[in-house]
């Protein structure tokens, strides 16, 4: 563990090395709940150390092999592979730049071409990015042609990205595109198909061969959705290199707790967690599901900021206040049900409303 340390310190990939909050957003709160953590939360993206130094490596080896070059980083539901992708590998990927240039995150959704974080938006904003003008209907007119239109386009993206040699002889070698996918389980959505399937067949012929661009492709996926894409046809023939995120160490969510609040030192939200709301936090945590640990974790972090942060402190006594994990789960029961009563399509009975929220009714009962 000091030698990762040492090694995460010496490569600029621990969180400290990223600045947080982000300019655009000074007061952003250091705990993001349930919504996904995104690039710029990598300075308090924390507990994921070994993993992130994983797919960093495998991504540099894959960029030697020969193509195909696909990986696919499993978990299962609430793992925090979306955090992992966004506020872990991206930033440090962008980082690298003499290696990699990844592009904006794709996410499916139903509309995994044209929508509005799909394939057509991401390749919009990186050729923005690399001060490429090119009209969204040209991009789509090259999407729709295939990877014989689409290649040239990226090899013209990748050496735009290239840095330039100190050796007047030496031709610098273009950083490797990598492609990413958020939630690839949304492409086998049925009412996604029309898109999703030409996504995978173009992803395909955007793999199978160098000429004239280095392309790595890189999704997260649910563990239970994975066979799906395995015998995707579409992907007939692509080998496909696995990276396992299991549920995180038990050890790890300390810093779950703390980092973040360690960012915010020297400004003026300085913020103390007490000892006892730690402890409180990792007893009820470990108590429960390890599958369901994290967001159970970031879930009752969010909620104990946004009621007691501007206090200075988080103190176990306002954890015990809002009823613990168990609480925090209640309460957000009462406000979906709140909100559900405008809507007629929903039932008026408690009971048929609670069969609605499974997952946070199981939640609750466990807690």
């Amino acid at each position: 563990m000091q030698r990762l340390k040492h090694g995460l310190e010496q490569a600029g990939l621990d969180p400290k090395y990223f600045a947080w909050p982000p300019p655009s957003d000074p007061n952003r709160p250091p705990y993001r709940g349930l919504r996904p953590l995104e690039a710029e939360d990598a300075g308090i993206f924390f507990g994921r150390d070994g993993p992130i130094v994983e797919a960093l490596d495998r991504l540099r080896g894959l960029r030697e092999t020969t193509p195909p070059r696909l990986l696919m980083i499993l978990g299962a539901s609430g793992a925090g592979k979306s955090s992992f992708l966004r506020a872990g590998l991206f930033p440090r990927l962008k980082r690298d730049d003499r290696n990699f240039l990844p592009l904006p995150i794709i996410r499916p959704e139903r509309a995994a071409i044209s929508g509005e974080t799909g394939l057509l938006a991401a390749l919009e904003d990186a050729f923005a990015a690399a001060k490429i003008l090119i009209p969204r209907a040209d991009l789509r007119a090259v999407v729709q042609a295939g990877a014989i239109k689409l290649k040239p386009l990226l090899q013209a993206l990748a050496e735009q990205a290239t840095p330039k040699s100190l050796d007047a002889d030496a031709k610098p070698k273009p950083p490797a595109l990598i492609l990413l996918i958020d939630q690839a389980e949304e492409l086998f959505l049925a009412e996604a198909q029309d898109e999703a399937q030409p996504l995978l067949a173009l992803l395909r012929d955007l793999l199978i061969e160098d000429a004239p661009a280095v392309i790595i492709a890189v999704c997260t996926i649910r563990s239970d959705n994975y066979e799906r894409l395995q015998l995707a046809p579409e992907l007939e023939g692509v080998r496909q290199d696995m990276l396992s995120l299991p549920p995180m160490p038990k050890g790890s969510y300390a810093e779950v707790i703390k980092g973040p609040a360690r960012r915010l030192h020297g400004t003026t939200r300085a913020l103390k967690i007490e000892d006892g709301l730690v402890e409180a936090l990792l007893a009820d945590i470990e108590a429960g599901d390890a599958k369901d640990a994290l967001p159970l974790l970031a879930f009752t972090l969010e909620r104990l900021y946004g009621e007691y942060h501007a206090g200075g402190t988080l103190k176990l006594a306002h954890y015990d206040a809002l009823g613990r994990v168990k609480g925090s789960i209640e309460a957000a029961v009462e406000r979906a049900l709140q909100a559900a009563a405008a809507d007629p399509a929903i039932p008026r009975d408690r009971v048929a409303r609670l069969a609605l929220l499974p997952r946070t009714h199981s939640l609750a009962r466990r807690h």
